[in-house]
């Protein structure tokens, strides 16, 4: 018995070339050869469904698209090991020596009389004269399917069946009732001589040559024999397109995630890039070898999609979990402070701030990498997995506090910076940088400064020439030196070469040092709430909480 893979090549050898309908054709040359999958798919999905060109209207290629993802996904579930595209018919599937030649019908309408147009497609032939003798062709849909077995003989070992996948429902008439072949699923239905479409089918006809076409001389097998395997499945109408696209990202989603579970979905946008990548291969028509579509070839575009869906199931998550976190921290600072005189101020100001964290949040911005570059002063670490929920919200609370406290007294606002190292805010009215920085276990301030140091060391040219004009403030936070508590001018040992083409060597400025004010954070905190039992102006006591720390007022 032949190998799969033997089959597959024999099947591909006996492909015959097939005329496809012009506006197809022309879509494929003009809009979407050579074109990426994402534009692909943005021209399908731009395109309103009633903007057609008879059988190819861009609606219907769209739905033949998320057919072909069915048969996709029964490959990736096993059922079949190849789906060929546009090629002997709008699809193709086959496993070992079972071979199944889909069509796609598409209209607006969700039923029609089999004998009206288009649906009288299903038998309907068209005639050609070649000279003076005029002659009927085997050109109706089901002249199309059936003569398919020619290319995969029964004679060969071939099983094949044949389906005309409809987005509507044909109505039965006095003349013809295709109930027969609506219910063969099987593909195995035997179908009686008085069969009107078995008696049509069975009339006299040519091929395009004039040459005459008889199915059993040049299939092998007689035309109820191959009516018995022909299928009319009747899909959702085009009305309900998005029905059609959510099941198929329900059924994908199951396929792409089942070993993650139901947390992570792939989006319609997703269905849309898979869509642009079959397109794509369309493209070769002249090429079956790129139309065929195995589960190994596919696994790689499903596999960016599982990624990409990962990643935005990880943003989102951030996203919520940080919203989450800031409500609760603020809500608890507030409960804290809520018995003071100047809860009103303080509340104003802490909600204010809270709708810059959001708006940051909805940014991209995360209370993970607030939190690590508060610890550790970068976002290549783990100290967040370290941390435990409560000592990541007390952390949070004691850089809440120390901001809080910063705009209440320097009546301005602090908004993140773009730097990378040290948590970093910058004053909006003077040319001040703030920092923020708590160590990991509470250590004396000589270990707070070879942290510190070590950060610095760490920046590179861009970010510390931008540090390098401002005034520098960092407020530390869980040491445990009781002598630190005031502030100290510190300059940082390391600083970054500049060099500067137009000076000679000798004459470059090298190892530019960054200085800062180093700031007791606890001690800080500790005068506010001093401050705030008392019944003077809180943000004139801040004022000058600030200019003792600072040596006078920043």
């Amino acid at each position: 018995m032949e190998s799969r893979d033997q089959i597959i090549e024999r099947y591909l050898n006996s492909i015959k070339d097939k005329n496809k309908d012009d506006d197809r054709q022309n879509l494929l040359d003009n809009q979407i050869k050579n074109k990426p999958s994402e534009e692909i798919a943005t021209y399908l999905t731009s395109i309103p469904a009633e903007e057609n060109g008879g059988l190819t209207a861009i609606s219907g290629f769209y739905y033949q698209f998320l057919v072909t993802i069915e048969y996709i996904l029964e490959m990736l579930e096993g059922k079949w090991d190849y789906v060929v595209m546009e090629h002997h018919d709008d699809v193709v599937v086959g496993k070992e020596n079972h071979i199944r030649f889909i069509q796609v019908k598409t209209s607006e309408k969700i039923k029609i009389d089999v004998t009206a147009s288009p649906a009288s497609g299903i038998y309907s032939r068209g005639s050609k004269t070649i000279g003076k003798d005029t002659f009927r062709k085997n050109d109706s849909w089901v002249d199309k399917l059936i003569s398919n077995a020619e290319i995969a003989p029964k004679s060969s070992g071939f099983k094949t069946e044949f389906q005309l996948y409809s987005s509507y429902h044909f109505i039965k008439t006095r003349e013809y009732n295709l109930d027969i072949y609506t219910d063969n699923k099987g593909y195995d239905k035997v179908i009686p001589l008085d069969d009107n479409l078995f008696k049509k089918i069975s009339e006299p006809v040519r091929d395009k040559e004039g040459v005459p076409y008889i199915y059993e001389d040049i299939c092998g097998e007689k035309v109820p024999q191959l009516l018995s395997r022909f299928y009319i499945r009747t899909g959702l109408s085009l009305s309900e397109m998005e029905t059609f696209k959510n099941h198929l990202c329900m059924k994908l989603n199951k396929w792409l995630f089942k070993d993650i579970g139901s947390g992570i979905t792939m989006q319609i946008e997703d269905l849309h890039m898979l869509i642009g990548h079959l397109c794509t291969k369309c493209t070769y028509k002249n090429d079956p070898e790129v139309l065929m579509i195995t589960k190994e070839s596919v696994e790689q575009i499903l596999g960016e999609i599982r990624i990409k869906s990962i990643a935005a199931a990880s943003l989102a998550t951030n996203k919520h979990d940080s919203v989450q976190i800031t409500n609760r921290v603020i809500d608890d600072l507030l409960k804290q402070l809520e018995e003071s005189d100047h809860i009103g101020l303080i509340q104003d100001k802490l909600y204010m701030y809270k709708e810059y964290l959001m708006e940051w949040i909805s940014e991209g911005g995360n209370i993970r990498q607030l939190l690590e570059r508060y610890i550790d002063g970068t976002t290549r670490t783990s100290i967040y997995s370290k941390l435990g929920d409560t000592d990541r919200e007390v952390r949070l609370q004691e850089l809440f506090h120390i901001i809080l406290i910063l705009i209440i007294g320097r009546e301005s606002f602090l908004r993140f910076t773009t730097n990378r190292g040290l948590l970093s805010k910058q004053c909006e009215t003077k040319n001040q940088m703030f920092s923020f920085f708590s160590m990991e276990k509470k250590k004396n301030i000589k270990t707070v400064l070879q942290k510190l140091e070590s950060i610095v060391k760490s920046y590179d040219l861009d970010e510390h020439l931008f540090l390098i004009d401002k005034d520098l403030y960092i407020v530390v936070q869980n040491y445990n030196d009781r002598k630190f508590i005031s502030s100290m001018k510190w300059r940082f040992s390391d600083g970054s070469d500049l060099d500067i083409q137009e000076f000679d060597n000798d004459l470059k400025l090298n190892k530019v040092p960054l200085e800062a004010n180093i700031i007791p954070g606890e001690m800080l905190i500790a005068d506010f709430l001093d401050s705030i039992e008392e019944k003077t102006n809180i943000q004139e006591s801040l004022k000058e909480i600030w200019g003792n720390y600072q040596g006078g007022e920043i």
